[in-house]
């Protein structure tokens, strides 16, 4: 499983639809990607990670991050449960999905913060 197969789960036409709805057309102080933080069979866990990537000029720590993984969780537009059920698919026919839950926020520097999007398979 690769970056840009990643990426694909949740691309930036939806990304950007889901700014245009949270954030009534203002622009908001990150970019937002998801990217694989890794797959291990043996626990039958795959984390991915919602990267927050600050916009020039802004500050990711004035915009409280940490409350986004509830917004995330619940948005209609972003949809995790689908992302989750879609990257359990590009693993393949051996697995489903079990369970799915996004972590804390994490600051990685001061312009990157990163949500884990905690994914759980059983074999199918």
């Amino acid at each position: 499983m690769d970056e840009t197969l990643i990426r694909s789960l949740l691309p930036k036409e939806k990304i950007e639809e889901f700014f245009e709805a949270f954030y009534f057309g203002e622009e908001p102080a990150y970019e937002l990607e998801l990217g694989l933080r890794g797959w291990e069979p043996e626990k039958r866990l795959l984390t991915l990670e919602l990267r927050l990537k600050a916009r020039p000029g802004k500050c990711l720590a004035c915009n409280l991050t940490s409350g986004l993984p509830e917004v995330f969780k619940r948005h209609p537009i972003l949809n995790l449960a689908k992302v989750a059920e879609e990257a359990v698919k590009k693993l393949g026919d051996g697995y489903e999905l079990e369970s799915w839950d996004l972590g804390w926020t994490e600051q990685i520097t001061r312009d990157l913060h990163v949500i884990p999007l905690i994914i759980k398979v059983k074999p199918n």
